[in-house]
């Protein structure tokens, strides 16, 4: 193949992939979670969780990220899902951005903990 035929491809896969991550952002339902800072989010987790709610918390950016679960995307994205805090983005305000990914590592980390020792998801069956 040719360098120029190489680069069309890669252009192309780009392409693709920024618009597969976008519509898995905004796809995905959200939560509001207006002082991340301050909000416990060890205890939204387990209120979530006695709710049969097993859904990780994402942050919206250029792609979804999944704060502490690096594995989302090859083990739980079809069986708990994710919900997007409102107001994060890639552009948005930068303190509130980083404490929203804050919350969600620590909310993702309860429920990987809960999730280690009980075999539940939020797949439809």
């Amino acid at each position: 193949m040719t360098r120029r035929a190489l680069l069309l491809i890669w252009i192309s896969c780009m392409a693709i992939q920024s618009v597969h991550a976008q519509r898995t952002i905004t796809d995905s339902p959200r939560i509001t979670v207006r002082h991340p800072e301050s909000t416990d989010a060890e205890q939204d987790c387990l209120r979530a969780i006695a709710h049969h709610d097993f859904r990780f918390v994402g942050v919206a950016g250029y792609a979804l990220d999944i704060p502490g679960v690096p594995d989302y995307h090859a083990r739980y994205w079809k069986t708990n899902r994710v919900k997007v805090i409102t107001g994060t983005s890639d552009v948005g305000d930068l303190a509130f951005n980083e404490a929203a990914r804050k919350y969600a590592r620590r909310y993702n980390a309860r429920l990987l903990k809960y999730l280690s020792t009980h075999r539940t998801s939020n797949a439809k069956t």
